[in-house]
């Protein structure tokens, strides 16, 4: 039951999110949903070390950082990374960039510092970028909110993860795919 009710909530967000209500509003009444939902079915494993206080804090930091950074240099940096060209040259740069940031930083903070330097009309690019920051981190544990709470999830159960088979693994799978579907995306158009 609780799988239904955690299900719901993902679909309560998406739907509002679609349908251009607020973020802060969607996810809010979503996780309202999910925790009352807890309370009710399963209210012992509710407890407050099922929050990972340690990486919100720390990818908050990461933004702050990104955002200090880009006033003093990062904003040409990424500009200069991402380039001016148009077309498949153009997207695949993008990807690329978004890739390398999201690599570098996180792809969350990674992806507002090159969406700041994309025109706003440049879709092809910006959904490019987006695809570079989504795919692209899988080859670092660092470099995606999701990884480390992955990371953070065996740890806690015990269950070691070799990095450096981690790393190499996932390094040509962050490169592959990130091709396949920034050529998806150019396909389609």
């Amino acid at each position: 039951m609780l799988h239904r009710i955690a299900l719901a909530g993902c679909l309560l967000f998406v739907a509002g999110i679609l349908t251009g209500v607020e973020i802060g509003l969607a996810s809010t009444v979503a996780l309202t949903l999910v925790l009352i939902g807890f309370v009710v079915r399963s209210p012992a494993t509710l407890r407050p070390g099922l929050v990972p206080l340690r990486l919100l804090l720390f990818v908050t930091g990461l933004f702050l950082v990104v955002q200090t950074l880009g006033q003093h240099g990062l904003d040409d940096l990424v500009g200069d990374l991402l380039g001016a060209e148009a077309g498949a040259g153009g997207a695949i740069r993008a990807g690329g960039t978004g890739a390398l940031l999201a690599n570098a930083v996180n792809n969350l903070p990674a992806y507002l510092a090159g969406e700041s330097v994309l025109p706003t009309g440049d879709v092809t690019r910006l959904l490019a970028l987006l695809i570079g920051t989504n795919v692209g981190p899988l080859a670092a544990p660092w470099a995606s909110l999701a990884t480390l709470l992955w990371f953070e999830r065996c740890r806690a159960a015990g269950v070691a993860v070799p990095v450096t088979r981690f790393v190499l693994t996932s390094a040509l799978l962050a490169v592959v795919g990130t091709l396949a579907a920034v050529g998806a995306l150019l396909l389609v158009g």
